[in-house]
């Protein structure tokens, strides 16, 4: 009994999977920052960036989590920048790690003051027994500050009327030396406090602002005291959400059941709540009301609840496919991995480097993660969303039959009205939700056929493209074409869809349009100019916008993006009506806003620098129906109405007849018709 329960100690006591890789990660950060400030001349104060992951560990996590990061740190910056390297870490680990557990514990300068003393003290005190234990060393330091005092001293002998202040030097120094233990202690107490709280000040504004950010859609980590894992059924009466911080409930009151075995949709529209009831249903905890369970939620544990979110590249952490699939499962747990992957449809792929699947591979790996915890409930919180429609096709052809081959229930959050027809009961949160029936749900569209590319309309050439290739990791081993000979012109006033799997080179020929990528072979001209040289003037929206999103407040984000003083209220509110948003969303959190209304934030941001033309990557993806309409009428009439030139990369076709007349497929880097109807249809990403 006494060896099981020190073993359970142990076992309590050891790195989770999930401080395990926030560990990982910020050990990378900081030996990157750690070997930057060591290797690149002048860098040196680089190093107090170092500070920053290591602060955030320490605030968030416990003390061993830090220590795991300092080891794995330390070792490879020693590896790469040598002792340098390693010191810089260990000292970024120090500071960071006295910062983040004063701020944890609600504690203030003092407590840092009071600490790096302490520090310094001990710090001393081993230098001062190191030194007196090997004399070689002391003598040939000691002698070296000698030296560095006398060549000083003599120095301030040839300036007239110094020299009794040059023999006082070497006098005070001769005396110090012979009380050298004491020397170097109050050394070490004076660097080691006066590093601490330079550190203090630095690092506490930064985390800050950092921890003014509210997570509110972080999952809550399992409660180790919870009973065993039962998620379902989940009776939900009566339940209200409101974030901290918030003015108003941003779920409820409703209440709704999941059966077990049973596959539930969740629909709605924008800001309805269905991610705020996905984090309940996964364990937050409801404002008011009750959530009913036989058991725990077992958050991620073998048969208790499993996630599944929309962007595929957040959830995946093995870079092998088989090991991401059993990533995070208690040790000894058997998991027949070719089973699930052939169940997901990634047969033969256990070997495969995680970091060249589509998107839709991704996701369909994250799912085969879940099921490796053989989950009494499975949740899918708009997983279709990012994907291109073969991915869509195949990843809903896994979801569909689930509840059939396990015994599990599975609540599928989506706008899809295709998706949501496949389950066996839909819950509407539209109006606090209830309702059975399906409104303003997003319609699948078919792939429209591919303009020919010199049919363009006549005007003014704005984006010249003339034999555009571009290759990754150019003369090694690891070279990959993304683009080859890609010609065609975008002119003054145009609309082009720029259509294609993931793979197929949407996001380089972005990023080439925009000047942010040189091609590798060919030109990307604007206005007949290089249009790298040109960063800015073609502006582009990423795919996801809140990762665009750099400030706290509307308002503050809207003047940083154009480039004006956000005391300019006039200038905010032109920007906020030019994309249909009301003046007084500018005061808003950006943390406050729905899907919807972050990109038209982002996108009013772009527009107010009056681009010569706006490049928007997926600006469909995650919106429901009326938003999307919403988006794509502000759109049309900007282009109808300023003649602002739009290039949209989508895999979503369904009312963008109107913005974009064009259309362009891309398939393995070059341009190609459109597929079939048939081949669009099937198939995995």
């Amino acid at each position: 009994m006494a060896l099981t329960g020190a073993h359970d100690a142990r076992r309590a006591g050891s790195l989770r999977p999930a401080e395990l890789a926030h560990a990982a990660v910020m050990a990378a950060l900081c030996a990157a920052t750690a070997i930057i400030a060591v290797v690149v001349p002048f860098a040196a104060g680089l190093s107090l960036l170092g500070t920053v992951p290591m602060g955030l560990l320490a605030y968030r996590y416990r003390l061993r989590v830090l220590l795991a990061a300092t080891v794995a740190g330390a070792v490879i910056a020693f590896l790469i920048a040598g002792m340098g390297g390693a010191m810089t870490v260990i000292n970024c680990a120090y500071i960071g790690g006295l910062t983040g557990i004063v701020k944890r514990r609600g504690r203030g300068t003092p407590t840092v003051a009071v600490a790096s003393v302490v520090a310094g003290l001990a710090f001393g005190i081993a230098m001062a027994g190191a030194l007196a234990v090997l004399v070689r060393l002391r003598t040939l330091i000691f002698e070296t500050m000698t030296a560095n005092v006398t060549g000083t001293a003599r120095i301030l002998e040839r300036i007239p009327g110094l020299e009794p202040f040059a023999q006082r030097m070497r006098d005070d120094f001769a005396t110090l030396l012979s009380y050298w233990p004491l020397l170097i202690i109050a050394s070490g107490i004076a660097s080691i406090t006066f590093v601490s709280l330079v550190g203090w000040w630095a690092l506490s504004r930064v985390l800050g602002r950092l921890f003014g950010v509210p997570d509110v859609h972080k999952l809550d980590a399992p409660d180790p005291s919870e009973p065993p894992a039962d998620p379902v059924p989940a009776r939900l009466r009566d339940v209200r959400f409101r974030y901290p911080g918030a003015d108003h409930d941003a779920f409820g009151p409703a209440s709704l059941d999941v059966e077990a075995g049973e596959h539930l949709a969740i629909t709605g529209a924008n800001g309805s709540g269905k991610t705020t009831l996905m984090l309940m249903l996964a364990g937050r905890q409801p404002t008011a009301g009750t959530i009913d369970r036989p058991g725990g939620v077992g958050l991620g544990r073998v048969g208790g609840t499993a996630v599944v979110m929309q962007h595929p590249e957040s959830q995946v952490l093995g870079t092998r496919v088989a090991d991401d699939v059993v990533w995070g499962l208690p040790a000894g747990t058997h998991v027949d991995v070719d089973r699930l992957l052939d169940e997901v449809g990634l047969d033969g792929l256990a070997e495969r480097d995680t970091g060249g699947l589509s998107g839709g591979e991704l996701q369909r790996l994250a799912v085969a993660g879940a099921l490796a915890r053989e989950p009494k409930l499975l949740i899918a919180d708009e997983v279709t969303s990012m994907v291109d429609q073969q991915g869509r096709d195949a990843l809903i052809s896994v979801l569909g039959g689930l509840t059939g081959r396990h015994q599990m229930s599975l609540v599928h959050i989506t706008h899809y009205n295709d998706e949501a027809d496949s389950a066996d009961r839909t819950v509407d949160l539209t109006g606090n939700g209830g309702s059975a029936d399906n409104v303003e749900m997003v319609s699948s569209a078919p792939v429209p056929e591919a303009s020919v590319v010199a049919a363009h309309p006549a005007g003014t050439p704005l984006l010249e493209l003339r034999g555009v290739g571009h290759e990754y990791g150019s003369g090694t081993p690891w070279a990959s074409t993304a683009l080859r000979d890609i010609d065609f012109v975008v002119n003054e006033g145009d609309g082009l869809l720029i259509h294609g799997l993931n793979g197929s080179g949407k996001s380089t020929l972005a990023w080439i349009m925009a000047g942010l990528q040189v091609p590798t072979t060919g030109e990307c001209l604007l206005d007949g100019a290089p249009v790298s040289d040109q960063v800015g003037a073609v502006a582009i929206s990423f795919q996801a916008a809140r990762l665009q999103l750099m400030r706290g407040r509307v308002d503050l984000e809207i003047a940083s993006s154009a480039g004006f003083d956000y005391h300019d209220h006039s200038q905010v509110v032109r920007a906020l009506a030019m994309v249909g948003l009301d003046a007084g969303l500018g005061l808003r959190r950006i943390d406050q806003l729905s899907g919807g209304q972050m990109r038209r934030v982002v996108l009013a941001g772009l527009l107010a620098r009056k681009p010569r033309a706006i490049i928007l990557d997926e600006p469909l993806a995650g919106l429901d129906a009326a938003s999307q309409r919403g988006l794509l009428s502000v759109l049309e009439d900007l282009r109808r109405n300023t003649g602002l030139t739009v290039v949209v990369i989508s895999h979503d076709f369904s009312g963008l007849e109107g913005l974009c007349p064009r259309t362009l497929h891309l398939e393995k880097g070059v341009i190609a018709p459109a597929p079939s109807a048939a081949s669009s249809t099937g198939g995995g990403s």
